[in-house]
């Protein structure tokens, strides 16, 4: 059964049916759907699907792209040694008629060379876009060679008419992998854990409790994640040593380049800076600039770099110190000895991030129109060396037209929140300098709800529960 992506299905099969020929990019990070995404497009007569294979040759991928036609169209080209010589035994079978065309993994198949892209700029000029019938998909995971050399690509500018970034699934359809077998708090827990990647959703089995899941899946010498960092960061970075220290110091909270420079030992200049750019382009990371509440609420000139990808915050958290013992053990229940109490602080900041992501829900929740937001991020605030006043941050503050701004808190607990969360957003709120034209509202989403108590306190305009993220 195919989840979720109904905008992007919908956007694909809309330029399907336009009387022009097409060219789209997508691309995204490995394991989050985009081949199964574009095989449940791809379903009618006229479509032909290529898939590069990793690590092949250059002569070989074009040996491979050949058996894909002979298969498809069902005849017997002999095999050639260009791509050249591919393109023209491509080029009559999608000359005329509808033709939805998809080469898949397109980084793998140009051998991550630029070479390719300006030889299938000449053919779409030349010969392919002449048939208005067809459309053509261009589908890659390594995101830096995807952005630099197809979507900013000097050769196939003015070219695309369709650039698509597919992300992971937002958690109401996320949900769906768990066939109402799981509470929506554990499913909570595994989003933590996982994000919203489909490959890594499939893995779950849904009849088992989170901890049961998390020694199948990653407390086993034979588990499935247990070497997915390095065979998903391979894929994507030929030498990983560098970013593999920024992404493991990011496991440990938001820092600054600086403070990244400085953990990492990074030579200062455009080698880090490329680095910080590439694991944002894979979405591993994101950076966020401060909102600048003393100032009127613009964005400030602060950026922090932090984790966008839960599993690699796992890895790092738990696994990766782990890993001898996972590999020698022969023991099944591991999980809850090496992950102990700290998966629960763990989780409360996680759910964060779970929030952040899933923020068009929560909105739509708040009834807040996105016309009336201008901006929308964290704030945060060094600590001080000379007073020695400690930092701050607020994970995620709205500024809204007429003066308004949005305070949100994410509470992730086992037992409802008491009035214990006024006084800590008391403190928060005392730390900022807020201009007097502006309103502050607060809201908090509690994942096991709230105590009378804090209802009757009356303090926050609204409190959320789960429903605001999953449905």
């Amino acid at each position: 059964m195919f989840i979720g992506r109904e905008l992007e299905i919908k956007r694909l099969l809309e330029l399907k049916k336009t009387q022009k020929a097409e060219l789209a990019i997508i691309y995204g990070r490995r394991r989050v759907g985009k081949s199964t995404l574009l095989e449940t497009i791809a379903t009618e007569k006229g479509s032909l699907y290529f898939e590069a294979i990793k690590g092949l040759s250059k002569q070989k991928q074009i040996t491979h792209f050949i058996k894909q036609l002979n298969e498809q169209t069902k005849k017997k080209y002999k095999n050639c040694t260009t791509w050249e010589d591919a393109f023209d035994l491509l080029t009559p079978s999608i000359a005329k008629g509808h033709h939805f065309i998809i080469f898949d993994e397109f980084s793998w198949m140009a051998s991550e060379k630029k070479q390719l892209v300006s030889l299938l700029k000449y053919y779409w000029d030349r010969k392919w876009k002449k048939n208005p019938g067809l459309k053509l998909v261009l589908c890659g995971s390594i995101a830096n060679f995807m952005i630099k050399h197809l979507v900013h690509s000097e050769a196939l500018h003015n070219r695309k008419t369709l650039e698509m970034k597919i992300d992971p699934l937002l958690a109401k359809d996320a949900k769906l992998f768990f066939k109402e077998k799981r509470s929506q708090y554990e499913i909570c827990k595994f989003l933590i854990t996982f994000g919203g990647i489909p490959k890594y959703l499939e893995q779950i089995n849904p009849n088992l409790s989170y901890e049961q899941n998390l020694d199948k899946l990653c407390f086993n010498k034979n588990a499935f994640f247990l070497n997915e960092f390095e065979t998903i960061f391979k894929e994507q970075f030929k030498v990983i040593k560098r970013y593999e220290a920024i992404v493991e110091a990011l496991s440990f909270g938001a820092k600054t380049k600086e403070e990244l420079e400085q953990i990492t030992h990074g030579s200062p200049g455009g080698g880090f800076t490329t680095a910080l750019r590439q694991l944002e382009a894979a979405g591993f990371i994101k950076a966020a600039i401060s909102l600048k509440i003393e100032t009127g609420l613009r964005k400030s000139k602060t950026k922090k770099y932090k984790l966008w990808d839960e599993w690699l915050k796992f890895y790092f958290q738990y696994l990766k110190r782990n890993t001898a013992i996972i590999e020698l053990s022969d023991d099944q229940s591991l999980a809850h000895q090496l992950i102990g109490k700290s998966i629960n602080s763990y989780l409360g900041l996680g759910f964060e991030l779970l929030c952040i992501k899933n923020i068009s829900q929560i909105l739509k929740n708040l009834n807040i129109d996105l016309s009336s937001i201008m901006e929308i991020g964290p704030y945060f605030k060094q600590a001080s060396r000379t007073t020695g006043e400690p930092g701050l941050q607020i994970d995620l503050c709205l500024l809204r037209k007429g003066g308004i701004l949005t305070i949100i808190e994410c509470k992730f607990s086992e037992n409802p929140i008491g009035t214990e969360v006024i006084k800590e957003i008391e403190l928060k709120l005392n730390k900022l300098n807020i201009p007097r034209h502006i309103t502050i509202e607060k809201v908090l989403i509690a994942a096991c709800g709230v105590t009378t108590e804090l209802e009757h306190q009356d303090y926050f305009h609204h409190i959320l529960n789960l429903d605001a993220i999953f449905s």
